[in-house]
């Protein structure tokens, strides 16, 4: 008999057994090595994350031999080496340890790609996006603020740039995305001049790479305060430049329970979502069908009939454009196709039928349908949530151990076809195979009895079978 197979778990690496393994890495290498960047800020802010990096200095100080120390300390896989950029990232335990070489860089006004050196701690430090940024700290745990600005901003809760703005955001256009993505998760707010120079450096965004763009879009969407982030976009002229669908929603008024216009009631409800992309997402793009749609009626009321399927369609569109994933962008557009279905819930009209079409259009996505359905109650004035949580109630009691949501019809077309008696192929096996969704969605059948489903056919719907 063979002994038993003794399993050691294995020991998250700590943070500070990770950073004194990278001090003595570079001590043992002899670079001029710092920490630095959103690590050291965020350590001060009392945020722990698990991106650390790491800047060295000096014309031959690239980090490998320290990411190689590092790696090898715990086990982890060799690290990536990026040797063209003067970089290198090293990953394990949930850890990313980024390397980088001190640069001065220069950038052509027509180019996204910078002309790049090596370059002293100084000059690195003052070609920054923001001097909150721009901390740096000894392994010894000594701040150094070159700028002279960066802990005051820090404490004061403020994104400044370290150079002029509008020298910071026309080397690297993607800064101006990064302070809305840092207003966004930080709660910060923009020094004197920083919004103008973001609005003046605007037509610079079309150098960027769509999928630099959405990277900023998808971290500002899941920060603590989107709206902030996203109110930073319209301001500086960038809303109009990648999310045109959304600017259109400014000044478009609503009626009945609303009372903000379709802008501004869409960005209460990002901030009242859950922070989860695709959710946030949803509930960002959840009326952006409603300016296409948008008429006033004979009474005065403005009204915006259809606007959750053209929504829809505008969606897909949208994050096609910005390249989300096919995943993503089906998911948001069934939600947005959705999102009305649970606010027009009253229990008094509602069946039990009509709530099992409902599991079934939303399928997996049930609990993010009712978290933008909440979200979209919650910016408007209608009083509560109560009727989407008894919607949830009765949705969950309904569909049991999963088998509305997972619907599938009762037979498949080779059953349906020995039931008529090995009729040919054709679009009446579809149409049998709706007859009997519908008997299960109606209460007339169970999901899974597929016996039940052949009687159903021949003594109730033998029509269907037979030849027309």
């Amino acid at each position: 008999m063979s002994e038993p197979r003794v399993v050691v778990e294995r020991q998250p690496v700590a943070i500070d057994t990770l950073l004194a393994a990278i001090a003595a890495a570079a001590e043992s290498t002899g670079e001029e090595a710092y920490l630095v960047g959103g690590f050291v800020r965020d350590r001060l802010l009392g945020r722990e994350g698990k991106d650390i990096d790491i800047l060295t200095v000096g014309g031959d100080a690239d980090g490998s031999d320290i990411l190689r120390q590092v790696a090898e300390s715990f086990g982890w896989a060799r690290p990536q080496l990026f040797e063209r950029f003067g970089t290198g990232q090293a990953r394990g335990d949930g850890w990313v340890v980024e390397v980088v070489q001190a640069r001065a860089e220069r950038y052509d006004p027509a180019s996204r790609r910078p002309e790049v050196r090596p370059g002293t701690l100084d000059e690195d430090i003052w070609r920054r996006d923001f001097t909150v940024n721009a901390l740096c700290q000894t392994f010894t745990g000594t701040v150094l603020d070159r700028t002279g600005r960066g802990l005051d901003d820090l404490a004061a809760g403020v994104l400044r740039t370290p150079l002029d703005p509008h020298e910071t955001f026309s080397e690297d256009p993607l800064r101006m995305f990064r302070a809305a993505r840092f207003v966004s998760q930080l709660g910060f707010t923009l020094a004197p001049g920083v919004i103008e120079a973001i609005r003046v450096q605007a037509d610079r965004a079309a150098i960027l790479s769509v999928e630099r763009i959405r990277d900023e879009l998808r971290r500002l969407l899941t920060g603590d305060h989107p709206s902030r982030g996203i109110e930073v976009l319209r301001q500086g002229g960038l809303l109009d430049a990648v999310l045109p669908e959304v600017a259109a929603m400014v000044g478009v008024e609503q009626s009945g329970y609303h009372t903000h216009d379709v802008y501004w009631h869409t960005l209460h409800a990002v901030d009242a979502a859950p922070a989860d992309l695709v959710t946030r997402t949803a509930v960002l793009l959840h009326d952006v069908g409603k300016p296409p749609c948008h008429a006033v009626d004979a009474a005065g009321r403005h009204t915006f009939h259809e606007h959750p399927s053209v929504g829809a369609a505008m969606a897909t569109e949208i994050l096609e454009r910005l390249r989300f994933s096919n995943q993503e962008i089906s998911d948001v557009a069934a939600l947005v196709r959705l999102h009305l279905r649970p606010i027009q819930y009253r229990a008094e009209t509602h069946s039990d039928s009509a709530l099992r079409r409902l599991i079934r259009d939303a399928g997996p996505l049930r609990d993010r349908m009712l978290e933008v359905a909440r979200a979209d109650t919650r910016a408007s004035s209608f009083p509560d949530t109560d009727a989407i949580e008894e919607l949830a109630e009765r949705m969950a009691q309904l569909d049991g151990d999963g088998g509305v949501s997972r619907f599938r019809p009762p037979l498949d077309g080779h059953q349906i076809m020995k039931l008529a008696g090995g009729r040919n192929h054709g679009p009446w096996i579809g149409v049998a195979q709706r007859a009997l969704e519908e008997a299960v969605l109606d209460g007339h059948l169970a999901a899974g009895d597929t016996e039940a489903a052949r009687r159903w056919l021949l003594e109730e719907r033998p029509d269907l079978l037979r030849e027309g």
